[in-house]
């Protein structure tokens, strides 16, 4: 017969309606719940989906420049006020750019402007360069074997309206003019190079040149330099820093070291042995340190320092084919992205690390004349048959893809491809790298080290405590424990990056030693305790093993920290860092995986302990009796009843633990060192996703791929916690099915 509760047969009307009320209220939070997961779910998801949208190009307006030559350079000031051209004839004009708003029609063609027209040099084909800078600076070929610079600047005047001035002057470093050929013979190459200041400290910009009877001359600031080459040079360039000099001959690129009045062959690479097809150009990307190679086949080829045997070589590191026949290229100013027009009018966006690619088919009727990017990078400036177009460039993510952030990457400066997470530096060159590997790396690393401290203390401890230990002690021992998990992990952290860290290092060789006679000692005095008479353990009172084993405990941590320094001394050579390091190559942090471990197994072992206690504490002791009744020892019947009983509990608190480990911050933040590095080493520091966020969310800009990328790393903790718990209960659930039948 089927006893039912009395307040689920009461009949009156209150009754049921507050019945009633209660569970509508529970599913109402339930249904809450649910939508709040959704809501975070979906709005994660709209700031992490805009970083792989694709970039969008679309025609502003078309407009005539007067220039009495073609334009071989050409760009714009910060605002998308003014234009500027220097044509063949070495003619630079600046113009007023006209706005959208008076074109009438989209195919219209208005007249622009212009404000500046300077001729610049006396000669008809003058050889010209130019640094593109927030202040473009111009060298170009004065009269025959003289060359002269100039800094274009754009003054913002604020009356009226903000219009931009240009303002056009020479470069002091230089002097009023170079003279590169006493011989007065007309320039073949020409090439400038403008470095940042360091440290405060103005570096002389570097201006290269190739004469006509084949001398490579350089000027650092008014010191000249002379070599006499061998044969003609097809094409030269300088690095960002004016220290390399890049110069193409035939099939062979030579690279020049430039250090002050010394010009030095550093190395020659034969292209044949490289490279299949024939160079057709040479520039550099953005940073001036990659060099990048255009091919007679439209690959486009990157090129950069690697160190190899301690000396740096230059190397092709990666190609790309954005068309048929690339024959115009123009690099972003500050990403290291670049467009492409091949010999069909086809336009290209490539980004050179992300390897992210973008085409625009028939986006120009015949080949541009010239083509660069704006300042900022959103638009786009072409000549084509003496009309200029400014196409609006939407591309604001070029640097992430699933390629950059899920695989290794060969970025400039290191050695090979690898997993990377830096995203700042104070280098004004610098490339973010947002590789989001290193940062689950370092959270499964901590979590997984956390378990391997805290599951088997926990565990042990909840065995112990529900299956061995008298009531009256455990109504003291699992309150004091539970009690521990309110600590705050702030607190935590702190103790663990400011006292045991520094402690650890000090006392490294006798932390070891403790790890390695915990495990002995703990199983010699179980096997001791076995080979006491069982008459003699009855009388003993109850417990009587915790009055043992503290002061065994106690006296190991004595005995290792007194031989800690002893093995120290003899073994180690008198200090255990310099030995693991010098002679094992085991790197050492003082705030590593150990330490964390340490820390977070001690936050974790209240959670873990404190459900798993109560799991095998809740198994019916009519199973236990019943084992016991059928010849069972105690230790049989935990392990063969108990356990199994206990088993979906015990799971849960391993999972509840998990996920404690995996979305802790506050102690991973404090007491890890924060270096997003891929090493297994327990003595290497490591970046967790939350303390990731917790670190750089602050200080991202809003909207940038920094902070979208942030954003992703969130999302990805999200996904792995709800995913890792769904699974979790799918296995709860079959073991509590297995099992309930016991």
């Amino acid at each position: 017969m089927t006893h039912s509760s009395p307040s689920l047969t009461d009949t009156r009307p209150a009754r049921r309606f507050k019945d009633k009320l209660t569970r509508q209220t529970v599913r109402l939070g339930g249904v809450m719940v649910l939508v709040t997961l959704l809501l975070l779910f979906f709005y994660l998801l709209t700031v992490v989906v805009p970083l792989f949208h694709q970039a969008s190009v679309s025609l502003s307006e078309r407009f005539t420049l007067a220039t009495p030559g073609v334009p071989q350079y050409i760009g714009a000031d910060t605002r998308n006020q003014l234009v500027y051209g220097l044509d063949d004839r070495g003619v630079l004009t600046v113009a007023k750019r006209p706005q959208r708003s008076e074109t009438p029609t989209a195919s219209a063609v208005l007249r622009a402007q212009t404000v500046l027209q300077q001729p610049l040099s006396s000669m008809d084909k003058p050889a010209i360069s130019r640094v593109e800078a927030s202040t473009p600076f111009l060298a170009v070929e004065k009269t025959p074997g003289r060359v002269a610079a100039w800094q274009l600047r754009f003054r913002t005047q604020y009356q009226a309206d903000a219009s931009v001035v240009p303002q056009l002057s020479t470069m002091p470093a230089f002097g009023r003019e170079l003279i590169v050929d006493a011989s007065a013979q007309p320039l073949n190459q020409l090439t400038v190079a403008v470095p940042d200041s360091l440290h405060g400290q103005t570096i002389p910009p570097v201006l290269a040149a190739v004469t006509q009877d084949n001398r490579l001359v350089v000027f650092r600031g008014t010191q000249k330099s002379m070599v006499p080459l061998s044969q003609a040079v097809d094409h030269i360039a300088l690095s960002g820093d004016g220290q390399r000099l890049f110069v193409h001959q035939q099939n062979r690129l030579a690279i020049w070291r430039v250090n002050g009045n010394d010009l030095a062959l550093r190395e020659t690479v034969n292209l044949d042995n490289v490279v299949a097809s024939p160079v057709t150009k040479m520039s550099m990307l953005a940073g001036g340190r990659s060099l990048l190679l255009q091919h007679q086949d439209g690959t486009v080829t990157q090129w950069f320092d690697v160190v190899k045997n301690g000396e740096p070589s230059l190397t092709e590191v990666r190609a790309f084919s954005p068309g048929e026949g690339v024959a115009r290229l123009a690099p972003e100013r500050h990403r290291k992205s670049l467009a492409t027009v091949d010999e069909t009018g086809r336009l290209s966006l490539v980004h050179a690390t992300s390897e992210k690619q973008r085409h625009f088919d028939a986006q120009f009727t015949a080949l541009p004349d010239a083509l660069a990017f704006t300042p900022r990078a959103n638009g786009l400036i072409a000549v084509v048959d003496n009309q200029w177009q400014w196409l609006t460039v939407d591309n604001p993510h070029p640097e992430v893809s699933i390629h950059s952030l899920w695989q290794k990457v060969w970025y400039e400066g290191y050695s090979s491809p690898q997993y990377v997470w830096q995203s700042t530096s104070a280098d004004d060159s610098f490339e973010a790298k947002l590789s989001v590997v290193p940062v689950i790396f370092g959270t499964l690393k901590v979590a997984l080290v956390s378990l391997i401290f805290a599951v088997p203390m926990a565990i042990g401890a909840a065995i112990y405590t529900a299956y061995f230990m008298s009531s009256g002690l455990r109504r003291w021992v699992k309150p004091t424990v539970e009690t521990i998990e309110a600590l705050p992990t702030v607190i935590i952290g702190f103790l663990a990056g400011l006292w045991l860290a520094p402690w650890v290092e000090s006392h490294i060789a006798s932390v070891f030693l403790l790890l390695l006679l915990i495990p002995i000692i703990l199983l010699g005095l179980s096997g001791m305790w076995r080979m006491i008479p069982r008459y003699v353990r009855r009388r003993l009172p109850d417990n009587a093993q915790i009055v043992v084993i503290i002061p065994a405990l106690l006296m190991v941590g004595v005995v290792a920290a007194y031989l800690g320094p002893w093995v120290e001394q003899v073994w180690l050579g008198g200090d255990a860092r310099q030995f693991m390091t010098h002679e094992l190559g085991i790197g050492y942090d003082q705030r590593n995986a150990l330490v964390v471990g340490i820390a977070m197994g001690f936050a974790v072992v209240p959670t873990i302990f404190s459900i798993a206690e109560d799991a095998i504490f809740s198994v019916p002791p009519h199973l236990k009796n019943g084992a016991l009744a059928l010849g069972a020892t105690h230790w049989q019947t935990l392990i063969r009843v108990v356990l199994l009983t206990a088993s979906p509990g015990i799971f849960s608190a391993v999972m509840m633990g998990l996920g404690r480990a995996v979305g802790e911050t506050m102690i991973v933040l404090m007491a890890t060192g924060n270096t997003p590095i891929m090493d297994w080493n327990l003595l290497e520091g490591l970046r967790t996703l939350s303390a990731n966020i917790a670190v750089e969310m602050p200080e991202s800009e809003v909207g940038s791929s920094h902070y979208r990328v942030l954003f992703l790393t969130a999302f990805i903790l999200f996904v792995f916690t709800f995913v890792f718990n769904t699974l979790a209960e799918l296995i709860r659930q079959r073991l509590r099915d297995k099992y309930s039948n016991l």
